[in-house]
């Protein structure tokens, strides 16, 4: 039986969810995008005003409202929604401080003895000077900021950023080690008591080939890890995932859909984690979905019912490898800027497209500049689902087309 799904969140990562939620229901989402209106009901509704997304969802008899939006979340949408007896799934704001404030996120590592790579925390201007002077180059700056992360080679440098950043008044910055190994995510569901695992990822973030330039929200990622064994994957489930559910249980902030944790696993095979974040990244989204042959219905609802750990025991993954690889634009003229080549794709051939791309009165999509889609291709094998990819990318054109073409180097 078809459900009217109500989805919350402005990025990839929701587009990937309403396309794989749509083949078996009526999707409903805010706020609006051009190339959602393909296969959902756009809505414009702001992301944090939830009196007004309560109203809709109450008026408008949804089953469910999916909420994976950061500005949703911290609003306090989960709560707003369970306090009016509408299904939600989401964590509480709460539940989610620990995940989206990232220096609460580091002492919370610390404090439940979560490997992490060593960091200090201030406020103060004088004191992160006199950390930095000792600090082992390259070493990494953050904020609260989701995309704040900056990997320093130089002192001096650092010093301006540090001095840029703490001139704020109630800024804080965390000054974190730099360790050297595969970057990767590891996802579970979970309705705060039980979790299963969904997949894992080998992240690419860098901006340039080589693991150079500024780090993004994503150019691309493997999945699953092909490097993070079994005993790694139970590690996470046991050491990370567990402790940290059971540590806000302990709070009162039980912690309800997907969670994912942000590690690196260095050369000698060990984990240090770096952080948590609520949902799937973008990059990830589609290819991690893809892996879930469950009905995504069903595992929300039996999250939120209750019944999550009488009906799944695991979880229906099949064996798909993928290979996404994200698009950017670097033409900032506000000329036309058409896509080519997307009606030539394979049918299994996932396109994720970001909210800024539009669909002119000719049904022909226009690329902003920016992250402009992610394309992901499945096969039997890495090497395969990695050579599928790059050929289906020759079709594909736009003016500033950019894409990293060393996903996956290591098989071509």
């Amino acid at each position: 039986m078809r459900k009217k799904i109500f989805i919350i969140g402005n990025g990839a990562k929701e587009y990937a969810l309403a396309k794989k939620l749509s083949e078996k229901h009526d999707i409903y989402i805010t706020p609006q995008s051009d190339t959602l209106k393909e296969f959902a009901t756009c809505l414009d509704i702001r992301e944090d005003a939830i009196e007004e997304l309560l109203e809709f969802a109450m008026e408008n008899d949804m089953d469910m409202t999916v909420a994976t939006s950061d500005k949703a979340i911290n609003a306090g949408i989960a709560d707003k929604f369970n306090d009016n007896k509408q299904q939600i799934f989401a964590p509480t704001k709460k539940a989610n401080e620990l995940i989206s404030n990232k220096t609460a996120a580091k002492k919370a590592l610390y404090k439940l003895r979560i490997p992490t790579p060593k960091f200090g925390i201030f406020d103060k201007l004088n004191l992160a000077i006199d950390y930095i002077k000792n600090q082992k180059i390259p070493f990494v700056i953050k904020t609260n900021n989701p995309s704040s992360a900056i990997i320093n080679t130089s002192a001096d440098t650092a010093k301006n950023i540090i001095e840029s950043i703490l001139i704020e008044k109630n800024n804080k910055i965390i000054i974190e080690d730099y360790v050297y190994g595969t970057p990767f995510s590891f996802y579970a569901i979970t309705d705060g008591y039980k979790a299963l695992p969904i997949g894992s990822s080998i992240n690419y973030k860098y901006s340039l080939e080589g693991d150079g330039g500024q780090l993004t929200n994503g150019m691309g990622s493997i999945i699953p890890n092909y490097k993070l064994s079994v005993e790694n994957e139970y590690y996470l489930m046991d050491n990370v995932i567990y402790p940290t559910l059971d540590y806000l249980q302990m709070t009162e902030n039980q912690y309800l859909g997907i969670i994912g944790v942000n590690g690196i696993l260095t050369e000698d095979n060990k984990i240090q984690i770096l952080g948590w974040q609520s949902f799937l990244q973008d990059s990830d989204s589609a290819g991690i979905l893809n892996c879930i042959d469950d009905d995504l219905y069903d595992l929300f609802e039996a999250c939120i019912i209750g019944s999550f750990s009488d009906e799944f025991d695991s979880l229906n993954l099949n064996n798909k490898q993928s290979v996404s690889v994200t698009l950017t634009c670097k033409y900032k003229d506000n000329k036309e800027n058409i896509i080519s080549g997307i009606d030539n794709l394979e049918d299994e051939t996932l396109v994720t497209f970001y909210p800024a791309v539009l669909k002119n009165k000719y049904l022909e999509y226009e690329a902003k500049s920016g992250a402009v889609m992610i394309v992901t291709s499945s096969a039997s094998s890495v090497s395969k689902a990695c050579e599928k990819v790059y050929n289906e990318l020759k079709d594909i054109d736009f003016s500033g087309i950019y894409y990293r073409k060393d996903i996956c180097a290591f098989n071509k």
